[in-house]
């Protein structure tokens, strides 16, 4: 039966933890999916957390079924180049490792099969194991840049764009000029900030920052031509 009970908290307005599961196992009513779709496209931060939450679920064996915000996410993935869909893959790959020390540790050597008693094993140096493990760990971990675009008198520039050059992906600004942004964090970028009538600006950034920017009036449009009648 879909859930149809409200899915946030009532003093903060979070998504609880409880709905964001039934969420990604698609038992919220139709309703309430759309609540919670509405609500991860404008908490970024929140959004990339179901995301991973999702990948953990799938690879603990949970029945997820991705619906919304989350099958445009996987779909996206798919029709990007094959360095995004190889990164997806390494995180579907470690969540499968993950569930497989979990079931290893409820099932101990003792009770494993004859063919399996004289198998060799190869040990690894834990200290390798540390830094791969650090390595995909950075992959993955995403951040978030914030701040504002104002025009030359400190007013908010509403609907000014921020990109991320390197992915393509990019936001609006609200009604006060501020933006938020997700990153992969530890990595450097170029963000480019534009607005109709206003000079471009690029700045380089890297993980987690605050950027306010100030937009100038561009110069090199032609003068509107005047006609006077004698």
């Amino acid at each position: 039966m879909a859930l149809s009970a409200h899915p946030f908290h009532p003093t903060t307005g979070e998504l609880l933890p409880g709905y964001r599961d039934a969420y990604l196992r698609g038992d919220l009513s139709n309703k309430n999916t759309e609540l919670v779709d509405a609500y991860l496209k404008a908490n970024p931060a929140k959004s990339e957390e179901t995301y991973y939450r999702f990948h953990t679920l799938q690879g603990n064996g949970h029945a997820v079924r991705p619906v919304g915000w989350v099958r445009q996410q996987l779909t996206q993935i798919q029709t990007e180049p094959a360095r995004f869909r190889q990164r997806a893959g390494g995180l579907l790959v470690v969540a499968a490792l993950l569930s497989g020390a979990v079931f290893a540790a409820k099932h101990p050597a003792a009770s494993a099969s004859p063919e399996l008693a004289g198998a060799t094993v190869s040990s690894v140096p834990y200290s390798e194991l540390a830094a791969n493990e650090a390595a995909s760990a950075s992959t993955f971990k995403m951040t978030t840049v914030v701040g504002r675009i104002l025009d030359e008198d400190g007013h908010p520039l509403v609907g000014a764009t921020v990109l991320d050059k390197k992915s393509g992906r990019g936001v609006s600004t609200g009604a006060d000029g501020k933006y938020s942004l997700v990153i992969p964090d530890n990595q450097a970028l170029n963000l480019q900030f534009g607005y109709g009538g206003y000079s471009e600006e690029e700045v380089q950034v890297k993980g987690r920052s605050v950027q306010n920017v100030t937009l100038l009036p561009r110069t090199d449009q032609q003068p509107k031509r005047r006609w006077w009648l004698f």
